[in-house]
């Protein structure tokens, strides 16, 4: 009799750890999926914010200055960028894929981080001087207790 009882509950228990496998499975397919999307939509509004004048580096760690943006034949975005000084100026021309890193996008990015870093410092400060102006009460003179019997 207690054999019996010990199978069921040997079976019920292997059934369920199917089952927590299974799930452990198909979320460790899907949550990539999700993560994924989400870099390449970053990558993408990156290229897509490329203008003329910004300073880049590419996949191959070439740093230059974009120069030109244009479309080949077959409809893929083209960069043209400056490397070097002076006479040693070099035009070269990649895809827009080849864009590793936009160092314009990252200083405008990091300088409206700093505004609104101070701005918030800034606003937690008037809210604590105004917290501490609240707080100061101006004391209340006592008045002498007059004792009716001495009267």
């Amino acid at each position: 009799m207690f054999n019996i009882l010990a199978e069921e509950t040997a079976n019920s228990n292997g059934w369920l750890m199917w089952v927590l496998i299974g799930v452990l499975l198909i979320v460790m397919l899907v949550m990539p999926m999700f993560t994924n999307k989400k870099k390449q939509k970053e990558i993408n509004d990156m290229f897509d914010s490329l203008k003329v004048g910004d300073e880049i580096m590419t996949i191959g760690g070439v740093m230059g200055t974009v120069v030109e943006l244009k479309t080949h034949e077959s409809g893929e975005k083209l960069m043209v960028i400056a490397t070097g000084e002076g006479e040693q100026k070099t035009l070269m021309t990649y895809t827009v894929q080849a864009l590793r890193i936009n160092y314009t996008k990252n200083k405008l990015k990091a300088a409206m981080a700093e505004r609104e870093k101070q701005e918030k410092e800034a606003a937690k400060l008037a809210k604590t001087d105004k917290a501490q102006e609240s707080e100061k009460v101006e004391p209340e003179t006592e008045q002498p207790e007059v004792n009716e019997e001495n009267k």
